[in-house]
């Protein structure tokens, strides 16, 4: 085998030593703009190349030389140099490995179209030399007199917001309106503007060339990015750090300086300008970029401040060869060798990365698929779900499966096989009978009392605590704006009567004749109504009892339909009325024993029997203390305050439980009640949920 020539336009730099302390070179691709770490062994190779000389010999003189190699690790350096095509290839000479090598970089239009979904860049302008002439001119904004500058207004604009911050609250809330929306898009172009030069003039401080700006596309997300490849010529290790977080950096100045500007501006236009600023900055620097499980600025600074090159590859990596040792106990060796603290710090790293990305990407589908039309929707949230989740867990299963022949009967299988058995009979086996349903415990008869209009007080008759007849008065209202309408109605009607009987029995007159007895029909039919519901306004007692939960009243109040005024209670054994989810339904089983738990942490548990289920859903939730409106378990779908309606957002039964023995509740009281019923698996209640899914989604 014959040593091939290296590229002449390569570059060899001193690199930073390695995390061993090892000394390490960059090689430096000028056409890809890519740098390659080398190590000791690869540096002496090169600075003894010897292009067109058989390889057993340059093996010897590279021995002689004093480097210690074989031909094996010769020919694997050949390898790598040959696959990232650093060596000159001879006209007419591996034809086969570049077609071979080109064919492989072709993607179906498939491929191509998912990956250009998944992501793509697009250089917008090369500002090196630009860059280069400005710099002089903002390179004050660096120095350490104007940083401190900017911290002390800072310190006094977070002493505004905290003075003013019920203000400062109010006007974040305008973020959630449509012109809020615009705003705060705008806002956040110019800050990551401010960002990306940032990168751009630090790195050019240092006497980087910074190849390229441009923006990205993460499914479909645009952001801005920053070529720095050239910082890895640095080899002080504060400097590169501080080109990474040199974007932060300027968004964090950016908003101490807007925050105290806003807080020292009167109201109006700039004002609210300077406020989309600094929020903008606070929340995309600590929320977006500060992360260091996605490849922003946070992952560089953490990869740099523990000083680990290429950090998620090699982490995930350690943490795939942990995970197979502890499955499967193979007593492979780690793919590297590095102290065992560190290496728990990477593999803790990547499974955090791990969790962080899937809630991430499961995130971003939902929001794809609710954003895109039905099907394009549907399309791209499967292809990302697949993609990002689905398809490395399929590889690693394919690397476990290729490693069954290593796989042997020990400690951690025996483990493994025991938890996985437990994990299917938990998954699959109807274990779980119980149901917790939210319920109302209810006296024998407790009847609620509002006011059947808007309306004030005219006299209370009854006192807390009073015993009731039925029929008995409890409160009489008087609305004034009744009592004008029924007055107008009443001259209407009078005015009316006196029209007809002053007109002559002419023919002439009646077509006007029928008219006016139509209206005089109207106006007595109105009248009626109104004297009835003045007559409402006299409330009786529905039933014989008890008078609780009164309310304060006293005349000449106004009173709302709304709220309740008092309630009357008949005292007995009571009962228990539960609501039950649609999918709950087969699982509820008659004269099956019961309790119910109150939510006042007051009164004791009450022991119930289950009578019977009405199969017809409830339209409007009778029992308002269980509706999310008021912090109950019910989600209601709106509320119709003229109607008095809580509509269920899902379908809910109600199901009815005798009490089995005494109890002290003598109202009523909101809970929930546990109750046997048929067993069930929690695999079968995820397959029905998510083909209930699948059913209410598939419809166009």
């Amino acid at each position: 085998m014959i040593i091939p020539y290296l590229r002449q336009d390569l570059e060899i730099l001193r690199g930073n030593s390695r995390e061993d302390g090892a000394p390490a070179w960059l090689l430096y691709d000028a056409v890809r703009n890519k740098y390659f770490t080398l190590g000791l062994t690869a540096f002496k190779l090169i600075k003894h190349w010897r292009g067109g000389e058989d390889i057993a010999n340059f093996e010897k003189k590279v021995n002689a030389e004093g480097v210690e190699t074989t031909g094996d690790e010769i020919k694997s350096f050949l390898n790598f140099l040959q696959q990232n095509n650093l060596i000159v290839q001879p006209a007419g000479q591996n034809v086969p490995y570049l077609m071979q090598q080109k064919n492989s970089l072709k993607k179906s239009w498939l491929m191509y179209l998912i990956h250009s979904y998944l992501f793509f860049k697009i250089p917008l302008f090369k500002p090196d030399e630009w860059l280069g002439k400005t710099l002089g001119k903002v390179s004050f904004l660096g120095s350490k007199k104007f940083r401190n500058i900017i911290y002390i207004f800072g310190f006094f604009g977070l002493i505004f917001v905290i003075q003013q911050f019920e203000v400062f609250i109010k006007t974040f809330m305008y973020f959630f309106s449509f012109n809020g929306l615009i705003l705060y898009l705008l806002t956040l172009v110019f800050v990551k503007c401010l960002h990306e030069l940032g990168h751009a003039y630090i790195a050019k401080h240092y006497g980087c060339r910074v190849s390229a700006i441009g923006i990205a596309f993460l499914v479909f997300f645009p952001f801005l990015y920053t070529d720095t490849t050239d910082a890895w010529r640095l080899r002080n290790h504060k400097e590169r750090l501080i080109i990474n977080f040199a974007g932060v950096l300027t968004e964090l100045h950016l908003a101490l300086i807007a925050t105290f500007i806003w807080g020292v501006l009167p109201e109006g236009g700039l004002k609210s300008v300077a406020f989309f600023i600094a929020t903008t900055s606070w929340i995309s620097s600590i929320a977006i970029n500060v992360s260091p499980f996605m490849r922003f600025d946070g992952y560089y600074v953490f990869s740099d401040w523990l000083k680990a090159e290429n950090l998620q590859p090699r982490s995930f990596a350690l943490a795939k060869w942990r995970i197979r040792e502890t499955l499967f106990g193979f007593n492979h060796p780690p793919p590297e060798e590095i102290n065992p603290g560190r290496r728990w710090t990477f593999i803790i790293y990547a499974w955090a990365t791990w969790l962080y990305r899937f809630f991430l990407f499961i995130g971003i589908a939902l929001l794809v698929y609710h954003l895109a039309f039905k099907v394009l929707g549907i399309i791209l949230f499967a292809i990302e779900i697949y993609w990002f989740i689905m398809l490395p867990i399929i590889k690693e299963i394919k690397n476990w499966y290729g490693l069954r022949s290593q796989m042997k009967l020990n400690s951690q299988t025996v483990r493994t096989i025991g938890i996985l058995f437990i994990f299917l009979l938990l998954v699959f086996l109807p274990w779980k009978s119980s149901l917790k349903i939210p319920g109302v415990y209810i006296s024998e008869q407790y009847s609620k009392i509002y006011s059947p209009y808007p309306a004030k007080i005219k006299s209370v008759f009854v006192d807390k605590d009073d015993l009731v007849e039925a029929g008995q008065n409890l409160i009489e209202l008087y609305s004034p704006e009744l009592d004008q309408k029924i007055n107008s109605t009443r001259r209407k009607i009078k005015l009316t009567k006196t029209k007809i009987n002053r007109m002559s029995d002419s023919a002439g007159n009646m077509d006007q004749y029928i008219t006016l007895q139509q209206r005089l029909i109207a106006l007595q039919s109105e009248l009626t109504g109104l004297v009835k519901s003045k007559k409402k306004l006299l409330i009786k007692s529905p039933i014989k009892g008890k008078v609780k939960d009164l309310a304060s009243l006293s005349n000449d109040i106004w009173v709302s339909n709304l709220d309740q005024l008092m309630g009357i209670v008949h005292y007995g054994t009571g009962k228990v009325r539960g609501l039950i989810k649609e999918e709950q339904i087969e699982r509820f089983r008659e004269n099956l024993p019961a309790v119910f738990i109150p939510n006042d942490g007051e009164h004791e548990k009450v022991y119930l029997l289950s009578k019977k289920l009405d199969l017809s859903a409830i339209n409007n939730l009778p029992y308002i203390s269980l509706a999310s409106l008021h912090n109950g378990p019910i989600a209601i779908r709106n509320f119709t305050a003229g109607e008095f309606q809580y509509r269920p957002e899902t379908a809910h039964y109600i199901a009815e439980f005798n009490v089995a023995g005494k109890s002290e509740i003598k109202f009523e009281l909101p809970g929930y009640i546990h109750v046997e019923g048929n067993r069930y698996s929690p695999f079968m209640t995820f397959f029905r949920n998510v083909t209930a899914v699948l059913v209410r989604e598939s419809g166009f």
